[in-house]
């Protein structure tokens, strides 16, 4: 598994205290160098900006760039800009665009993140952009076009990417908590598509407190029959290790078995995979996690290293019936 690492993302820099900072490279990378992955440092591409344009208005590129020439800035109050972001988040398209071009599975350790960035900057009804700049996630789709399917599994609903998507035949899934108990309160099991796109947009919510036991039976049930269906030729992985248990910024209580699971899984179907990092804002676990990633894809040794967690019975039985309505919406479109 190649991993895209350089300096140059760790430039986007905080102005005040974040949770987004610059040391969450520092751990993925030690969990790179103690699983023995091949470490390269992406080019940035002459064409970027261009390639940036398949999803972003140009008004919204612009405002960005105009951003970058300040000392510090806000865009909202979660999101931030520095004088290093556009330089970060341009190189982090211009790897996953490479990592795109070779066919090969790969992790693109980068920042900012981007599955909350939409069209223009806040995605459909959300309040902020989420730490998010470029969709780097959503820009690599649409560059690749036909056959490639986007999978996300932060913790939070990828509101920028179903935005920018939703009325493209392009496969968009996305498990993440309940949208009512979570930012960015969008991502219901009706929001299905629009147009050309109608049912090639599927939105998993699940309870807070959700373990690894429903995670893995949805993801068998639900997941993979549809992307065996749509049989991408390339998977884009938006990963966030948020989702884990002891992320401080949500409730769902997975272990890192769910997420060797997923890559299980899609590592079966023989296509390339380009993973893009979203959210996770436990150092311990973004090293742990990337660890356990590389040894799974690079030597095929399944080592969680955690114990597998248990749905409580009331959560259990609100899952239940979420993922019966998911049946029901996205049934319409797949066989389940």
């Amino acid at each position: 598994m190649l991993v895209y690492y350089t300096s140059v993302f760790k430039l986007h820099i905080p102005p005040y205290r974040h949770p987004e900072a610059p040391d969450r490279l520092d751990f993925l990378l030690k969990g790179v160098e103690e699983a023995g992955g091949v470490v390269v440092e992406p080019r940035l591409r002459d064409d970027v900006w261009s390639l940036i344009a398949l999803a972003h208005d140009a008004s919204y590129i612009d405002y960005i760039k105009k951003l970058c020439r300040e000392e510090a800035a806000v865009v909202d109050g979660d999101t931030y800009v520095s004088k290093g972001t556009c330089d970060a988040a341009s190189t982090a398209v211009s790897a996953a665009v490479e990592a795109v071009d070779k066919k090969q599975t790969a992790l693109i350790a980068s920042r900012p993140p981007g599955h909350h960035a939409g069209v223009a900057g806040r995605a459909l009804t959300a309040p902020t952009q989420g730490f998010c700049i470029f969709n780097t996630a959503a820009i690599a789709a649409l560059y690749r076009g036909e056959g490639v399917a986007v999978l996300d599994i932060d913790v939070h609903h990828g509101n920028g990417t179903q935005e920018i998507l939703y009325d493209r035949d392009l496969l968009y899934i996305s498990i993440h908590q309940d949208p009512n108990t979570l930012y960015p309160g969008t991502g219901f099991p009706d929001e299905v598509g629009r147009g050309r796109g109608e049912g090639y947009n599927v939105n998993i919510p699940l309870p807070p407190h959700t373990g690894d036991d429903v995670y893995i039976k949805v993801f068998e049930d639900v997941v993979m029959p549809i992307v065996r269906q749509y049989a991408p030729g390339l998977v884009i992985v938006s990963l966030g290790w948020d989702a884990h248990r002891e992320d401080p910024l949500a409730q769902l209580e997975l272990s890192l078995k769910s997420y060797l699971y997923v890559f299980d899984s899609l590592l079966k179907l023989q296509i390339p995979l380009v993973v893009v990092l979203e959210g996770g804002y436990n150092r311990e676990v973004i090293k742990k996690g990337t660890y356990a990633l590389i040894k799974l894809v690079d030597r095929g040794v399944f080592t969680p290293g955690e114990s597998q967690t248990t749905t409580q019975p009331h959560v259990l039985k609100r899952a239940e019936s979420m993922v019966s309505e998911v049946k029901r919406h996205v049934g319409r479109f797949w066989r389940l």
